[in-house]
């Protein structure tokens, strides 16, 4: 990278192996503490980066931390067998990255129907999830239900059984139609692209089987870390009012309405402004780093206690937080804990930073 190029004008694209054996393709780009976005209808690390759709999007995210995608199984990078996408498997695509990376304590960001993946996420790993986003969420499905939303829905089903992936545009186009009626024709076309290079029919058609048998909003209880509630009001993706529903199931949570009709905000209307001013208020970033930073390295270190050097020296030797635990007779969650600590102290958002400064430092 050159002197002139900053952290978040490009992206590191690799690969990780879930429980399953599924090869799940993720992207890193920024510089800062790490923010995670859950996978989403319809994604590729790859174009993502490159599309007038997405990349103010990536960079904005990008700017104060290290921002962490991935395309879930059936999109992008990622495998497209259709007969291995399963709604608990997309939790399992975003467990394997988190797990791989080896984040500690993370924002997690989650749109549409990555809200109900990243809502499921932080039930099952409160301690590992510092803050919440959810973005015009969709968490139940249409299937059985009777609504304006749910007929559409349906009727889009049946489409993506005949339409997906043919050469006539008119049946993409359809889609971007209705995520962004308020968008300028080249967008439009871009996102009809993007559907292409991101999904086969076969995947496209078993993403909206299982969207549409969703049932997470009974689980929302559940989250016990803070949580905002994003609601985009004039979308015909997801029912406005739904997500009201949504904000008052989740206990404590903060509720946010913006105002377009544009299910995907784009760079240059007010509704997009006033997302990123919310998002910059409730997720804290590298803007406002750590007091810690500002200390000595030394003075940095002797805040650590015994155990935490223990933990730390362990980390240098390249031992994960299993070999960690099994070696000291912890849990592997009291070692999270601790590492969460350490960061803390150390005025670090990595692991690799952990050990950098105390190699340093001579510990």
């Amino acid at each position: 990278m050159s002197p002139q190029t900053h952290a978040a004008d490009y992206q590191r694209i690799a690969f990780v192996r879930t429980k399953d054996n599924m090869n799940i393709a993720y992207a890193i780009s920024g510089d800062g503490p790490p923010l995670v976005r859950a996978g989403t209808w319809l994604t590729h690390v790859q174009h993502d980066w490159e599309n007038r759709l997405w990349s103010h999007w990536l960079h904005f995210m990008s700017a104060r931390h290290t921002l962490v995608r991935y395309d879930p199984r059936g999109c992008g990078l990622s495998p497209c067998d259709a007969s291995d996408i399963t709604f608990n498997n997309w939790v399992d695509d975003l467990e394997a990255v988190v797990d791989r990376l080896e984040l500690e304590s993370f924002p997690l960001f989650g749109m549409s129907q990555g809200a109900a993946v990243a809502a499921e996420y932080a039930i099952r790993h409160p301690e590992r999830v510092s803050h919440l986003t959810l973005y015009a969420p969709l968490v139940t499905g249409w299937r059985g239900r009777d609504s304006s939303y749910s007929r559409q829905w349906q009727a889009i089903q049946q489409l993506v059984l005949t339409g997906w992936g043919e050469d006539n545009m008119a049946f993409p186009t359809m889609f971007a139609h209705l995520f962004m009626p308020e968008s300028p024709p080249e967008v439009k076309h871009w996102y009809a692209e993007l559907q292409r290079k991101s999904a086969t029919k076969q995947a496209a058609t078993r993403f909206i089987n299982v969207l549409s048998d969703l049932h997470m909003f009974s689980r929302l209880k559940h989250i016990t870390v803070p949580t905002l509630v994003i609601q985009i009001t004039r979308e015909q993706v997801i029912d406005p009012k739904t997500v009201i529903g949504i904000a008052g199931e989740i206990p404590g949570s903060q509720f946010v309405s913006i105002d377009s009709c544009n299910h995907i905000l784009l760079a240059d209307e007010p509704g997009w402004e006033e997302f990123k001013s919310v998002f910059t208020r409730y997720v804290p970033g590298a803007s406002a780093p750590p007091r810690a930073r500002a200390m000595p390295r030394e003075q940095r270190l002797d805040q650590l206690s015994k155990r935490e050097r223990e933990i730390l020296d362990r980390m240098a030797k390249g031992e994960n937080n299993q070999e960690i635990a099994d070696g000291l007779f912890i849990s592997e969650k009291t070692v999270r804990n601790h590492v969460t600590n350490i960061f803390d102290k150390l005025g670090v958002s990595s692991r690799a930073q952990a050990i950098v400064l105390a190699k340093e430092s001579g510990l």
